[in-house]
This record gives structure tokens, sequence and C-alpha cells, in this order.
């Protein structure tokens, strides 16, 4: 499994998700925003305060944790 090297913020919710064998994968957060799961994300500052894991993304100190699997869920249904 691959895992999880970076995990950079950008514009409209965005994050762009790079692999330490080099790849990468953007997840369009935005339209989570108004549920339950992403809800605290909305706040721009939360939402780039971020930072990877290995297997997981994490905001702020622990204000939320997404496992990989979850958001590249997210990123595959948006296709």
């Amino acid at each position: 499994m691959e895992h999880l090297h970076a995990v950079i913020p950008l514009l409209n919710y965005r994050l762009l998700m790079e692999f330490d064998t080099g790849s990468s994968i953007t997840v369009d957060l935005s339209s989570k925003l108004k549920t339950a799961r992403f809800a605290e994300l909305a706040d721009e500052k939360v939402f780039n305060n971020v930072k990877a894991d290995r297997e997981a993304v994490i905001w702020g100190d622990g204000v939320l944790k997404i496992p990989l699997f979850e958001l590249i869920d997210v990123a595959v249904g948006s296709m």
C-alpha cells in the first residue's frame, strides 16, 4: 500500500495528496462541507492547517482525522 507523503491545501477546499511512490491525487471536499463528517473543514483556517500522517490526513491539532482510504473514496466517487 502507498503511504501518504504530503498533503497540500488548495483553493476551493481541494487537497493535493502526494504519495511516497511519487503519485498524487487531488480530492475535492467542497461538496462534503455540509455533512457532519466534514463540517469542521468549512472554516478555512482549519482546512488549511492540514498534515499527512502516512495513512491519514489530520487537520488542526487532531480536530479531524480522516483515513486515507476514505479520502480516496471521495476522490474516486467524484469522477
